[in-house]
């Protein structure tokens, strides 16, 4: 959980016994309720696992959706995924403006390195990357703002590509940063691990691709 070791109050998704689906308000400091720090490759953010275990529950702890419980619970999954989907598009943006930049103004063999065909391929790539990126995160959320039957699926859309993405672009602005992209004073190396993480958090690419694939394949 994003955070769980740093926050006052835990929203913890649980079952009554008769299996409905609510969200527990929890105190991390009372009795039975153990948050340990997890360690992750991206250093801008922490993350804890939460474990409950023999926590008495009063009832106003206990809150209740309206409608039916799976279909909200899939609806938060879907607004985090995309979230998530659109922080890594802001990343990709920003390694491809830094990268830019930086051929622009790197020399080798006399020349500016944005010159070399390699390296505009490179950078036009990224360029595509990011515009599929933000035409499929913007369809994800006007799709989840208006509570349309297609949410889930734009919403997995963008999740899978958006944050694979987003590790090949921050990758390729490494490479064309040359040595100074894997230095503290670069910064690249903080995109890419953020990258990273946010490729695993809701859904890898690989599950909503499974779950996109299942989807059409049981339309047709």
């Amino acid at each position: 959980m994003l955070d769980a070791t740093g926050a006052d109050r835990l929203l913890v998704p649980a079952q009554e016994s008769d299996g409905t689906i609510v969200v527990v308000d929890l105190d991390p400091g009372a009795p039975g309720v153990a948050v340990t720090e997890q360690p992750v490759v991206d250093a801008t953010r922490s993350f804890g696992t939460v474990l409950v275990e023999g926590v008495t529950i009063p009832p106003e702890s206990v809150w209740r959706f309206h409608g039916d419980p799976q279909e909200a619970l899939q609806r938060l999954h879907d607004r985090a995924a995309v979230a998530v989907a659109c922080d890594s598009l802001g990343a990709s943006e920003a390694m491809l403006d830094a990268t830019v930049a930086y051929a622009g103004m790197r020399e080798q063999f006399g020349r500016k390195i944005g010159s070399f065909q390699a390296v505009k391929h490179a950078c036009a790539d990224m360029l595509v990357q990011v515009a599929v990126a933000r035409t499929l995160v913007d369809a994800a959320v006007r799709s989840l703002v208006s509570g349309g039957p297609e949410a889930t699926t734009a919403a997995s859309m963008a999740k899978a590509y958006s944050c694979a993405a987003a590790v090949e672009i921050a990758g390729k602005a490494m490479q064309l940063h040359g040595g100074m992209g894997y230095t503290w004073e670069s910064g690249i190396h903080v995109y890419l691990k953020r990258a990273t993480l946010n490729r695993s958090l809701y859904g890898s690419p690989a599950l909503h691709r499974a779950y996109l694939a299942q989807r059409y394949r049981s339309a047709s």
